[in-house]
């Protein structure tokens, strides 16, 4: 969206006043022959007129000047672009979470009912959460994701290049500028991985190898927090999981 919005003045900036007036004279052309081409619809079954016809050569030659002059200022334009977006993730927080991550989950959601239940639980619950969570950069997600694709790419170049140019295209999309140790992350997202995996097998067999068990836990879970749930919010539907549908793969 940001990029979006500074293109087009972009654009005219680069091209100045000669752009500004050929793209106003393209306009007035297409507006010429849809205008015409309507006309020609409404009052026959045929739109292949002499008349129509110039008007659509007129229209695609200053469709076709003017792109030819848009590619002459692509550097420009893409220039402005990551100016746009640098200036707006400068503005932004892009590390952690904010105290505020899960004030938009629905009232019957864990996350909303457990603030109700045990504030002070939350808080530090909260807080622990946000400590790992302060260091590195969230989009560490979707390289780790991308990793298996780009290293069964990697044939003609190497992964690092292949990261490089993955990096390059998703920047600023994210803010996340700069090199990242990719071999020391899958590693460290490796040994999380088994950490969580000990944990859901001592504390909840079953958990995330079988989908009764997963439901049953989940369904007494639901239930106990609604009975300790001092607003008393009944959950919209039976189905343990919409209780964890805003935040809970988070």
């Amino acid at each position: 969206m940001i990029a979006q919005q500074v293109t087009e003045p972009a654009y005219d900036q680069a091209g100045g006043p000669g752009y500004l007036k050929l793209f106003t004279a393209m306009e007035g052309a297409q507006d010429r022959f849809i205008e015409a081409w309507l006309a020609e619809r409404n009052t026959s079954s045929e739109t292949g007129s002499p008349q129509l016809a110039s008007l659509q050569a007129d229209m695609e030659r200053y469709q076709a000047d003017v792109e030819r002059l848009r590619k002459l200022y692509e550097p420009y334009v893409r220039a402005a672009r990551t100016a746009a977006v640098r200036a707006h993730w400068a503005g932004h927080q892009l590390r952690g979470i904010p105290d505020t991550f899960f004030a938009d989950a629905a009232h019957y959601t864990v996350p909303a009912r457990m603030q109700r239940i045990h504030p002070p639980w939350w808080g530090a619950f909260l807080g622990r959460l946000q400590q790992p969570l302060a260091h590195g950069h969230p989009a560490e997600g979707y390289l780790l994701d991308a990793l298996p694709r780009l290293r069964a790419a990697a044939k003609k170049k190497t992964l690092a290049a292949m990261i490089d140019e993955w990096r390059a295209e998703q920047n600023d999309n994210w803010g996340w500028y700069g090199k990242t140790h990719y071999r020391m992350l899958a590693r460290r997202a490796v040994q999380k991985a088994g950490q969580l995996t000990r944990w859901f097998d001592t504390r909840a067999p079953g958990y995330l190898t079988n989908d009764a068990v997963r439901f049953t836990l989940d369904s007494e879970l639901a239930d106990r927090l609604i009975a300790a749930d001092p607003w008393s919010v009944s959950m919209p539907t039976r189905n343990p999981y919409e209780g964890w549908t805003e935040h809970w793969r988070n």
